[in-house]
């Protein structure tokens, strides 16, 4: 084959290639017939409507309400990227269709990587022993009896460590206190214990009591809710991995379990408008066109 004909060739494939790409860009540009708005689309459909009928309706207020939630919910994920926390967000929709026990499961193993995270910082808390002022520590009691916390000894380690006098009788204290956490944490994790408390309100109630302890009271409080502990648990699964939450300090977490609980609510906004512009447009699936 001599080069010319290569060449021939070649400019050929060349024009078939660039027709090919501009004949896509026409199609996208033509789904609509003249004087029609594109509103919409799915993997298979473009959802076209006559302009004079489609503006001021309720579709397109719907759909403007969709794109707003949009918004917002991304605002959401990049402040919690910002943290330097991945999300998977084609996992937020996932997570509606969790079942409850696989929900409680991802929960019980973010607290086990929380508990870890704290056994950890013992050693720190001992060799400073400032967290261990006595307000922070019979408050994490107290805490324990209001909430009906199932094991005694674990209260009364942390009123033995409340009234110490003295930096190195309080590090002692703390140690027994962190032994009795351990001891009731492995208790309270077995099958049986397990499925006496599906919600894991013992483990989150020991948890919270550990980090008012070791000087984070605002965090304790939080984890102690069932709210914070489902919103962990979401967090991880949207990010795939529960050891990412153990890199993260107290601060951190306390702020992602806020903007946690901020994006399921943001998620389920968005879900609902969805639905409504679906049902306004007479429609079963797709999403409603945003203007950047």
């Amino acid at each position: 084959m001599t080069n010319d004909r290569v060449a021939q060739l070649l400019a050929v494939v060349s024009i078939a290639t660039l027709a090919l790409v501009c004949g896509t860009f026409d199609v996208a540009r033509a789904q609509c017939k003249p004087g029609d708005l594109l509103v919409g689309e799915d993997a298979d459909n473009y959802y076209c409507r006559r302009r004079a009928e489609y503006e001021g309706s309720r579709p397109q207020a719907l759909g403007a309400r969709v794109c707003a939630a949009r918004r917002t919910l991304a605002a959401d994920q990049n402040a919690i990227r910002a943290l330097g926390f991945a999300v998977d967000t084609e996992r937020f929709e996932m997570f509606a269709d969790v079942a409850r026990e696989q929900k409680s499961e991802l929960e019980h193993k973010v607290l086990d990587a929380l508990f870890e995270q704290a056994f950890e910082a013992t050693g720190k808390v001992v060799e400073s022993a400032k967290p261990l002022n006595p307000w922070n520590v019979n408050q994490a009691a107290d805490i324990l009896q209001a909430k009906g916390f199932g094991s005694p000894t674990v209260i009364a380690a942390l009123r033995r460590v409340a009234r110490q006098k003295d930096k190195p009788a309080m590090a002692a204290a703390y140690q027994e206190f962190a032994e009795a956490v351990k001891g009731a944490k492995e208790g309270w994790s077995t099958g049986l214990a397990m499925a006496k408390d599906p919600d894991n309100t013992q483990l989150r109630l020991l948890l919270g009591a550990l980090k008012v302890v070791q000087g984070n009271p605002d965090l304790g409080l939080a984890v102690t809710t069932a709210e914070l502990g489902e919103s962990l648990a979401y967090l991880a699964y949207v990010n795939g991995q529960v050891s990412e939450l153990t890199k993260l300090t107290d601060d951190k977490l306390a702020r992602l379990a806020v903007l946690s609980k901020r994006v399921q609510g943001h998620f389920g906004d968005v879900r609902d408008a969805r639905k409504s512009w679906r049902e306004s447009m007479g429609i079963r699936t797709g999403e409603p066109t945003c203007s950047s």
